[in-house]
């Protein structure tokens, strides 16, 4: 009985390690992304409009940089909804692992007692050994050493 609760928790733990890691992995890019994204927009300069050749490239310039900062801010909010999505998960798994360890000493006298006999039984059956563990076999054997 403890035995399958132990594991249960067990499982549950680790999978819920893994939720948090992947949190703290999303958590890391976006902030990474947004920082990328404003260092881009505080390192354009606003450009002087005149008739010099520079004008030309500093137009290029000017897209390249609007480009970048476009396609770093389409990352951005893409990471932020994943963050976003995968941090609620983590918090209701959070809340599901914390109401099983809650059912120590409540229900899980009864749940995992039903779930052991459960396992019993069809070990019993899956192997074939119920011949030998039933209980009319263990009443004769039981009123054989009573009689001697």
């Amino acid at each position: 009985m403890i035995l399958l609760y132990t594991m249960l928790l067990l499982f549950l733990g680790v999978l819920h390690l893994l939720i948090r890691w992947r949190v703290r992995s999303l958590e890391k890019k976006f902030s990474r992304t947004a920082a990328a994204a404003d260092k881009l927009v505080l390192a354009q300069t606003a450009l002087k409009e005149g008739n010099s050749s520079k004008t030309k490239t500093a137009l290029a310039e000017s897209a390249k940089q609007q480009y970048q900062l476009g396609l770093l801010v389409q990352k951005r909010d893409v990471l932020e909804t994943r963050y976003h999505s995968w941090q609620s998960l983590g918090e209701k798994f959070g809340r599901l692992v914390s109401a099983v360890q809650r059912w120590k000493g409540r229900k899980l006298p009864y749940t995992m007692g039903l779930l052991d006999m459960g396992v019993v039984l069809y070990l019993v059956d899956r192997f074939g050994v119920g011949q030998y563990l039933s209980f009319d076999r263990l009443s004769e054997t039981v009123a054989t050493l009573m009689t001697r």
